[in-house]
């Protein structure tokens, strides 16, 4: 049975919600307890040995404000109903096969927040240019993604969590939690406004933005002059931006990603320098996917790398330095997975 349509409930925005999490890795755990914890309820798509736990244990957290503990719904898709809001939580080369698990969660009245790195597949739907309604082949070769999700339902969303999964069904977190959420067509809306207020009600800080793209291009940004540059490397960050030779790799590769983020008309907060001294003052840490390297796991690649790369070519621009780092992290990523399976 689907909920009432949230954005014109009265309960909307100051009452009890009804939030689906599809995704129990660190980002949809921690999303999961601050939701519960503030009264709303939360269903959670799980399977195996975390549908198990999260059935017989709850939901642990343990963040700025201590330790927490909820009990939320958990099970496929076609027992949690159909949820006014839902998150989508994946690596971005995991994404379409968990929104086919969760479609059925999506209803006429589900608002879908995918929260994802990377250029996402709904990146040319809304913004009323030349490629309006392009396919981003790189995220979504066969456009299945675009076909699974109702395009007016998305909510573009750019997240600064960091969160570690400590087991099936628990997180920890020790950076405050942000969102910048925005409408892909960037019109203001009321259900964006709502969305917004309840989640930072919640303790997770959240701007709704009018212009999504911009702040999504920092932080692809930020993320595409570091974490292929630290696979090929295995240097940490404080490494990358700050040691004379990598950060020179560093600041070429960024100008490559400025050229082609503005000519898609971004406006950048961070310039070149400012982001190589945040980031060689991180210290030494590893990147998210240089852990998922160490790991065995596959690298977010396509949507970090080759789907800037692949917009820039649209727009008649090369980025020579960013192409051969990413071939080089792709080489380094299969070799490893191939060794792994034996092969």
């Amino acid at each position: 049975m689907t909920d009432p349509d949230w954005r014109e409930h009265p309960d909307a925005g100051h009452g009890h919600w009804h939030v689906g999490i599809a995704g129990a890795g660190a980002i949809g755990t921690t999303l999961a307890v601050r939701i519960a914890r503030a009264g709303h309820r939360v269903g959670v798509l799980a399977r195996g040995t975390t549908l198990e736990v999260i059935r017989q244990d709850g939901l642990h957290l343990t963040d700025r404000e201590g330790e927490h503990h909820v009990r939320v719904e958990a099970g496929p898709a076609d027992g949690l109903g159909q949820p006014g809001l839902l998150f989508l939580c994946a690596k971005a080369q995991d994404l379409l096969p968990l929104v086919r698990s969760a479609r059925p969660m999506i209803g006429p009245q589900t608002l879908v927040v995918p929260v994802v790195n990377g250029i996402p597949w709904w990146y040319f739907e809304g913004e009323g240019g030349r490629h309006q309604g392009r396919a981003v082949r790189s995220v979504d070769p066969d456009g299945e993604l675009k076909g699974l999700v109702p395009l007016d339902r998305v909510i573009g969303a750019i997240a600064y969590i960091t969160a570690e999964r400590m087991a099936p069904g628990v997180a920890r977190s020790f950076n405050p939690l942000k969102l910048i959420l925005g409408e892909i067509d960037h019109r203001p809306s009321d259900r964006l406004a709502r969305t917004a207020a309840m989640l930072s009600a919640c303790g997770i800080q959240t701007q709704a933005s009018g212009r999504v793209r911009d702040p999504l291009w920092t932080k692809v940004i930020a993320n595409l002059s570091s974490n292929p540059l630290s696979v090929v490397s295995g240097a940490t960050l404080q490494d990358i931006y700050g040691d004379p030779s990598l950060s020179q790799i560093a600041r070429q590769m960024l100008s490559e990603a400025l050229l082609t983020a503005a000519a898609y008309g971004a406006r950048i907060e961070l310039d070149p320098a400012s982001l190589l001294a945040m980031g060689a003052g991180m210290g030494p840490v590893k990147t998210s996917m240089l852990q998922d390297f160490e790991k065995g796991l596959p690298l977010e690649l396509s949507a970090i790398c080759e789907a800037v790369i692949e917009l820039a070519e649209l727009q008649g621009l090369s980025m020579p330095l960013t192409r051969n780092i990413a071939i080089l992290a792709r080489f380094k990523s299969d070799s490893a997975l191939r060794a792994a399976a034996g092969l």
